[in-house]
């Protein structure tokens, strides 16, 4: 009711003032969740080499544990989590001589500078980074995390590309979240195009651009595991089937009972470390040997691939 009700009184405002009301939706769409760090999660932080920085024009926090001079490994979470959510993770990542590196972005952790961040800034910190620390040799993406992951390493040259990526949970299609966000609030389509326009002027090029599967068919060169839980509340499952459709050698890991979107389970994050550090893949897994053309224009109609 309270979306609908906020949908309603930005109906009304763009009949008067398009362009204002589309540009208050694209800020509502863009506001980040105030952040929340539990007592474990600073502690955890405390053992980090923490800097403040910038990456793409954008303040960062960056968070790094392991040799400096080790291969690296990058770690990105998901929307209104922060780098404490890899407390898990770091430790073996760290004990087998990888330098780890994790960020906030804005909005997030504690950089709260801005409260306002979208995926073509946190794609474009991530790919900044990965020049930046470069070449990486993994990529731990979660979630929103997971999608940037996906944009920043397609845009790297191949020479700089990471050997292995795992992607936990992540959405695969910026315009199915888009029109979520629309039906969610009702949104009469000339505010609903006003707000997309905005976003397409942040993206530079159109939002079909960030069909995130379809990029990840040129990403045959990197070792990807797609980790999800089909019972996940929150990304639908399709969404990883689609990546595992187009990705040529991507092992998919279906997570039966992985902890819904979290994907908090101990089973799930040794699998990760695993494949991470040795190349291992769990059993049970499925290799896509022969994917889906990623440059086809009709290919999303193809074999039941629209995501819902």
């Amino acid at each position: 009711m309270r979306y609908k009700a906020l949908g309603w009184a930005l109906n009304l405002w763009s009949v008067f003032d398009l362009k204002g009301a589309g540009r208050a939706a694209f800020r509502i769409f863009s506001r980040t969740p105030k952040p929340v760090l539990r007592e474990k999660e600073t502690a955890f932080l405390e053992t980090a080499r923490k800097t403040n920085s910038s990456a793409a024009g954008y303040r960062i926090t960056e968070y790094h544990w392991g040799p400096e001079d080790g291969p690296v490994i990058l770690l990105s979470y998901g929307w209104g989590y922060n780098a404490g959510r890899w407390r898990h993770f770091v430790p073996a990542l760290e004990n087998a001589g990888f330098h780890v590196i994790a960020y906030d972005p804005p909005g997030h952790g504690l950089n709260t500078e801005t409260h306002f961040l979208h995926l073509p800034a946190n794609s474009r910190i991530q790919e900044a980074l990965m020049l930046r620390y470069g070449p990486v040799f993994g990529v731990l993406g979660h979630s929103f995390g997971g999608v940037s992951a996906v944009v920043a390493a397609e845009r790297l040259p191949l020479s700089r590309r990471p050997a292995r990526i795992v992607i936990m949970a992540a959405f695969s299609s910026s315009e199915q979240v888009f029109s979520h966000y629309r039906r969610r609030l009702g949104l009469r389509s000339a505010l609903y195009q006003q707000m997309r326009s905005m976003m397409e002027q942040q993206a530079d090029g159109p939002l079909r651009q960030y069909d995130m599967a379809r990029l990840s068919g040129h990403l045959s060169t990197v070792q990807a595991l797609l980790v999800h839980d089909p019972a996940d509340p929150v990304t639908p499952f399709s969404h990883t089937l689609r990546y595992h459709a187009f990705w040529r050698g991507s092992a998919l890991m279906r997570a039966e009972n992985g902890g819904g979107h979290h994907l908090g389970k101990t089973e799930v994050t040794t699998a990760i470390l695993n494949f991470l550090i040795a190349g291992d893949l769990p059993s049970g897994i499925v290799l896509q040997p022969r994917p889906l053309q990623a440059d086809h224009d009709l290919i999303r109609y193809f074999a039941g691939m629209e995501v819902g």
